[in-house]
């Protein structure tokens, strides 16, 4: 099985407010896929004094080339409108209402409302040609919509989706000692067993004159 992993860090979205209004519409390289990026570091969404929960639904396993449908769900937090940001590795993401695809991300296109506590984003996964498992990224941001970065919050997830069916990975291939470096890092010993032999004949020949 080959893993597709990235580090996750305390990565969100900036989302639907505040100095970030003009992300009110959608933002990518938030998800968590990628490492130090994150609204507070930003300078965009925060302060909010209840984080929410974020979570990630959907089939744990698929077949190659199966689609899967899967729901980022935000609850919690300021619980006015939610945006959000999903990425994944390898396999193929297809938005579903209120969300579109934006350089292969899911990104939210208006900041959604909350309805009975929670906002539920759903959206495909189709599943690569390769075995493997491939880890689905998303953050969820829930805010007061008071237009103003303050009082906002965020919070992450992700989920692991093993692939069979298909192709197995090309292996890694591991240095065999063999190539050139061997021969380079072997050429001293060679040298200096030739020297040893000339210089061992030359004895043997001042010996005999």
């Amino acid at each position: 099985m080959r893993s597709i992993l990235s580090s996750v860090g305390a990565v969100a979205v900036c989302l639907v407010a505040g100095s970030a209004f003009a992300n009110s519409t959608g933002i990518t390289g938030r998800s968590g896929k990628q490492n130090g990026l994150s609204c507070t570091a930003s300078g965009c969404h925060g302060g909010g004094s209840s984080t929410p929960t974020v979570t990630l639904e959907g089939p744990t396993a698929l077949t190659a080339g199966q689609t899967g449908q899967y729901s980022l769900i935000i609850t919690g937090g300021p619980g006015v409108k939610a945006g959000m940001n999903v990425a994944v590795d390898g396999a193929t993401l297809t938005a579903g209402a209120g969300s579109k695809v934006v350089a292969g991300e899911l990104t939210h296109v208006l900041g959604k409302a909350f309805t009975d506590g929670a906002a539920r984003f759903d959206f495909s996964l189709v599943a690569p040609a390769t075995n493997g498992t491939y880890k689905v990224f998303a953050a969820g941001n829930s805010v007061n919509d008071n237009k103003s970065e303050t009082g906002d919050a965020h919070a992450n997830a992700t989920l692991e989706v093993v692939v069979t069916g298909g192709s197995d990975p090309a292996p890694i291939k591991e240095d065999d000692g063999g190539g050139c470096s061997a021969a380079t890092s072997g050429a001293p010993a060679v040298l200096i067993a030739v020297f040893a032999a000339l210089a061992s004949r030359r004895r043997r020949q001042s010996r005999q004159g």
